[in-house]
């Protein structure tokens, strides 16, 4: 159905164009006349425990309305910084500096495309309207000068939106803006003056696969763990769900909002989305619960370009000589002085949709320049959105992801009857195993851009061209249980491993797994195992929850004891030639009771062992420094590879000595608790945060870095963010739920701290869904009304 219509992602706003209006600053003139004005929207809004709103209006206008009111309350200001970035005026406002003048272009290049602007359906026309007014209604009602967050109190950059600004952010791939800096960065060396810029031989193949491994990590330190539980499984017989997804707590224009939003008789839903999004993204409706993962598959190609001898824009395919497309752009930017001025930057393009990049690894000289192809959603996801509300089953929900193939993640889901669902859905680019061993250059980094036969392919059973088809994608129905933690597709269920030829493009089947697939594994089998009586283990929600925050530490399960004892056998290693004491690390190491909570002592002593074991890199396995006692065993992928071979002894004590050294120096103890040393301050109030990093392979995700004298003392990456429970055992779900950052950035709100000490606390909140319940649990009930100006 997509075939013959101008859908492009936001991926591919950056590799091709459609005609259509110029995205400009124009007024909401467009709609005045339209279908979609609405003289008055009025929603109720009830906000429960924890500042969760529940807003329920009669029309998606007026949802729209009411959601974007209920953001304002809490965050305002990211609301009015975000609509200002998808406007390109960061620049405009508070000068160039700090990257501010590069997003600008960026995403002036997306406005001048025009792609938020394709026609879209009269629900989300509606939505996105009522959107616009209500962020706007909440300005005029209170006053940009009486803003309750001094951040932008008064400031000039408040202002109202329209429909367009609310639609861009929804037209964002969320992922996108890490790949901001090199598109800006990508531009010709100089003509005539030889080779301007690095020539790429001077770095190994090995060296610049290596170095793209590492940058294209950089977005998949994102992460979440789902769980859907099965009838078979679950202890009433009834679907459960555990969501729970890792974002960075501080991450720029991407922060999650609770919500529950109804229209009576059309959509009833609890769940949450990124600020800006005026609609639940993920969560439960009456019939079913899902969630996404970060996936394994490979959504993007970098491609290596031979260019023409003297004509750096020019380059060669199938031995056609082509022009790069050019686009021009022009902002406005506040310099020095404080006036307004013009800049204008140059953007690259190739003829089959590859958008031209640079950076150290991907050097743009003579000879070769590389450019990056990237996914076509359009506004799939927003057109998906309504027939996922709707579906009764996981069954029907599968058919939603097949028809539309919009989604980038993967999805674990569960239905009111207790079947549950892993899928991979795509879309993933059509590459196939032949084209992969003959098209690939530099160990892996960049595919040929030369020829023809490297370019993706086509599946006439896809919804789009370059992609592969749903009956390629792995998926899996379970009435026990199906999971994911970021790993490939093949252990959703360590009891019917998915080991059919899918193409390596959605990942690999039958290797080691990550240390948190692990541990979530581990944590669910034990709870499935029969108990003595031979009966089989039930899961219950509440298990659900513990589980979650259990805080096992498990590459401590895996190789404490080992590093204990070869620590009993030597008092003392040397570090740079310092004479490190081992003795009180042996001791805090072998009481340390294997968790990551806020009491556990020797937690961040471990910790920073697997850090200098790994050279302090993001890793998500047992150091590659280390041999393993015990090596991957396909047949024990969950407990295998284990301990740390007699070989490896010395490595293992350095990392230890390294550790204890950088604490000292430091000057934090070795035996302190976490919560002591890993916290948040709020309004001058320290908050210990339990969980653990990647490399220790905790469920619970919490990425802090290392500060001198203060350990842990802010969660500065990926990590546990919204945190939601859903059972079906009752005619309404049942819904528990957590944002461990808290709903609102403004410190003087009731809501800026609360949650983040729920969770410190490992409490959840009870999320009513039934009307009546809602009533029982409101803390505020109010009215907002707005006649459409």
């Amino acid at each position: 159905m997509f075939k013959k219509v101008c859908l492009l992602s936001v991926w591919v706003m950056l590799l091709g164009s459609c005609t259509g209006l110029n995205d400009d600053a124009s007024s909401n003139s467009q709609y005045a006349n339209s279908q979609y004005t609405k003289s008055q929207y009025s929603a109720d809004i009830t906000r429960t425990e924890g500042g969760i709103p529940h807003i329920v209006a009669d029309d998606w206008g007026s949802l729209g309305f009411g959601t974007a009111y209920a953001m304002a309350e809490d965050n305002v200001c990211f609301m009015a910084e975000h609509y200002q970035m998808m406007a390109a005026e960061r620049s405009r406002y508070h000068g160039p500096k700090e990257g501010r003048l590069e997003s600008d272009f960026f995403y002036q290049l997306l406005i001048d495309r025009a792609l938020a602007r394709e026609p879209l359906n009269n629900k989300l026309e509606q939505l996105f309207l009522g959107a616009a007014n209500g962020f706007n209604h909440y300005l005029n009602a209170i006053g940009i000068d009486a803003l309750p967050d001094a951040s932008c109190r008064g400031a000039g950059w408040v202002k109202p939106v329209r429909a367009i600004d609310v639609k861009r952010i929804s037209r964002i791939d969320i992922f996108l803006d890490y790949l901001k800096p090199q598109i800006v960065a990508a531009a010709p060396p100089e003509a005539a003056v030889g080779a301007a810029k690095p020539v790429n031989s001077r770095m190994t193949a090995l060296q610049i696969a290596s170095r793209v491994e590492a940058y294209l990590e950089v977005p998949k330190q994102g992460g979440s763990n789902g769980i859907a539980v099965g009838s078979a499984a679950s202890e009433n017989g009834a679907g459960l769900l555990l969501a729970n997804p890792h974002v960075a707590w501080h991450e720029k224009f991407f922060r999650f909002f609770p919500m529950h939003q109804t229209i009576p008789g059309e959509l009833d839903i609890i769940g949450a989305n990124m600020i800006g999004r005026p609609r639940v993204g993920f969560g439960a409706t009456r019939n079913i619960a899902w969630t996404n993962t970060v996936s394994k598959a490979k959504r993007m190609s970098f491609y290596r370009l031979k260019l023409v001898p003297g004509k750096p824009d020019h380059y060669l395919f199938d031995g056609k000589e082509y022009a790069m497309k050019q686009e021009q752009v022009t902002v406005r930017m506040r310099n020095a002085q404080g006036e307004l001025e013009s800049r204008s930057h140059t953007f690259y393009s190739t003829h089959f949709d590859a958008m031209l990049v640079e950076s150290d690894f991907f050097s743009w000289n003579e000879q070769h320049a590389f450019a990056v192809k990237t996914l076509d959603l359009g506004w799939r996801p927003e057109l998906a959105a309504f027939a996922q509300y709707d579906a009764k089953t996981v069954r029907e929900l599968k058919q939603v992801h097949d028809d539309f193939q919009f989604m980038t993640v993967n999805l674990i889901a569960v239905d009111r009857d207790g079947e549950a669902l892993y899928a991979e859905p795509g879309p993933v680019p059509l590459l196939t195993e032949a084209q992969l061993a003959t098209c690939t250059l530099l160990h892996g980094a960049a595919l040929d851009g030369s020829r023809s036969e490297c370019q993706w392919g086509s599946d006439a059973s896809a919804v789009t061209s370059g992609i592969y088809g749903p009956g390629s994608m792995p998926h899996i129905y379970r009435s026990d249980y199906v999971t994911n933690s970021n790993d490939s597709y093949w252990l959703s269920n360590p009891n019917a491993p998915l080991n059919a030829g899918y193409t390596s493009m959605v990942g690999s089947s039958k290797t080691k797994r990550t240390l948190r697939t692990r541990s979530g594994l581990a944590m669910m089998q034990r709870l499935l195992q029969a108990d003595s009586s031979g009966s089989e283990g039930k899961i219950n929600l509440q298990e659900l929850i513990d589980i979650t925050l259990a805080n096992e530490n498990y590459a401590g399960q895996l190789i404490r004891d080992d590093l204990v004892a070869f620590c009993r056998e030597t008092q003392t290693v040397e570090i740079n030639g310092n004479s490190v004491d081992l003795n009180q690390a042996c001791d805090v190491l072998a009481e340390w009771d294997l968790h990551s909570n806020n009491n556990s002592r020797g937690a961040h002593l471990f910790r920073e062992t697997l850090a200098a074991l790994h050279d302090y890199k993001f890793k998500r396995y047992l150091p590659e420094s280390l041999d393993a006692k015990v090596a991957f065993d396909i047949n024990r992928p969950i407990d295998t590879p284990s301990g740390i071979a007699a070989s490896s002894r010395l490595a293992a004590l350095a990392g230890l000595g390294k550790a204890v050294l950088r604490l000292q120096n430091a000057g934090v103890a070795i035996d302190a608790p976490l919560g002591d040393v890993q916290y948040v301050m709020r309004n001058n109030k320290k908050i210990p945060i339990h969980g653990g990093q990647e490399i220790e392979g905790v469920f619970n995700k919490i990425e802090s870095d290392f500060v001198e004298q203060q350990g842990y003392p802010e969660v500065t990456r990926w990590s546990t963010s919204w945190l939601l429970a859903a059972d079906f055992k009752q005619d309404w779900p049942q819904v528990k739920g957590l944002l461990a950052y808290s709903i609102s950035l403004n410190p003087e709100s009731p809501y800026y701290s609360d949650q983040t000490e729920l969770y410190s606390n490992k409490q959840w909140l009870d999320i009513p869904f039934k009307p009546a319940d809602i009533r029982a649990a409101a803390k505020r009930r109010y009215s907002v009304q707005s006649s459409q100006r």
